[in-house]
């Protein structure tokens, strides 16, 4: 396990005072950079083998809302290597050792020439130990919605949300999402599912969901009709 300390600052929050979504992600992905790098095998190790770790789904459970000037711990471990998938856990605690969140997220392995997926070897592995934090809370590469969804104006992805991989940012997913969510509304659940890379210039149309019980963000290129990835926004 890996963890690290740090103080919510005035540039993590919202217009509303809160941490959103898309910034605990980046908390979840800050971590298990660190993670990466503290061992050897971070960015710099992965760019000169010519591969890289991609996320493939996400589930996000969040129980506290954070502000600024909280005192947080982020931590992060390992939880399983198969042949072509990798797991691994997230969570955030106040200064009370509470969970503010928790997560669950799939991984693959890939090719950064081709984009090919690639085998997890030992060698792959070898540096992390595997270690479950916390009871499994279930993430899946699965996500069906029930409605046919409302068809939003395209948007093309611009450069700032584009990572070192070249694609766009997993945490900027739901920082397009977010601009469809209902005004003042409180979901403490997010799953995602990445079906494509998206990348710069790119022109993505959004469709909207809204179900009883939950609100879905469908986002499809719109030259190709491909499906890029699925937010699902619920409550535990």
């Amino acid at each position: 396990m890996y963890t690290f300390d740090t103080i919510v600052t005035y540039s993590r929050i919202d217009g509303s005072g809160k941490v959103p979504y898309h910034e605990i992600l980046n908390y979840f992905q800050d971590c298990s950079t660190f993670h990466s790098e503290s061992l050897g095998v971070g960015v710099e190790y992965m760019k000169k083998e010519k591969r890289a770790w991609v996320v493939l789904a996400y589930k996000v459970q969040i129980y506290r809302d954070l502000h600024m000037g909280d005192k947080i711990q982020i931590g992060t471990s390992a939880l399983e290597f198969k042949k072509v998938f990798a797991t691994r856990q997230y969570f955030i605690k106040n200064e009370d050792g509470d969970y503010v969140a928790k997560a669950e997220t799939i991984w693959a392995l890939i090719d950064t020439e081709t984009r090919a997926p690639l085998r997890i070897t030992e060698e792959d592995s070898s540096a992390y130990t595997e270690e479950k934090m916390f009871e499994s809370i279930g993430v899946s590469r699965k996500m069906k919605f029930q409605t046919e969804g409302r068809e939003q104006k395209s948007m093309v992805i611009p450069k700032a949300f584009i990572d070192t991989n070249g694609h766009v940012n997993n945490a900027n997913y739901l920082l397009i999402a977010n601009e469809y969510l209902p005004k003042d509304s409180e979901y403490n659940q997010i799953e995602i599912v990445y079906n494509k890379e998206a990348v710069e210039g790119e022109s993505v149309v959004p469709y909207i969901h809204h179900e009883e019980d939950y609100m879905g963000v469908r986002l499809e290129d719109s030259v190709r009709k491909e499906l890029l990835a699925e937010i699902k926004f619920s409550n535990i």
